[in-house]
């Protein structure tokens, strides 16, 4: 599977890890990016704009601030595949974010960067055990 990522800081580095560790292919976009992301993110595949990764992934993580996911959402355009938003962001803007993708999965992580057994990801929505389904047997 194809899984974008959006954007990989200290915990989307971690989740982009453990994707690539169950076997899938992870792109993410370096325009506008740090050395920091860049050097956290070496694994994974650089397809450099947000665009991109829409046009390839079969899923987008976006794993960022709370206040910048509907931002960071709509950089990806009118996604059709699986976007899981994997932020603690409110009732509302969860809301604001299925209004924009069909197949959108609301969650959210709890604990440190999974590196070690005990970080969870909770999921929402009718489509959360195809989102689950994606990180099943890993550390998250």
């Amino acid at each position: 599977m194809i899984v974008g990522l959006l954007h990989p800081g200290e915990m989307g580095a971690a989740v982009g890890d453990v994707l690539v560790g169950r076997g899938h292919e992870v792109l993410w976009a370096s325009s506008g990016r740090s050395e920091a992301t860049r050097a956290r993110a070496a694994a994974f595949i650089d397809v450099e704009t947000a665009d991109e990764v829409a046009a390839r992934a079969d899923v987008i993580v976006s794993i960022c601030p709370p206040h910048a996911a509907l931002d960071v959402a709509g950089s990806v355009g009118s996604f059709a595949g699986l976007y899981l938003d994997a932020n603690a962001v409110s009732p509302q803007t969860a809301r604001s974010l299925a209004a924009l993708f069909p197949r959108y999965v609301d969650g959210g992580i709890v604990g440190g960067p999974p590196r070690t057994p005990g970080t969870r990801l909770y999921l929402s929505g009718p489509l959360a055990g195809e989102a689950a389904s994606v990180f099943a047997g890993s550390l998250l």
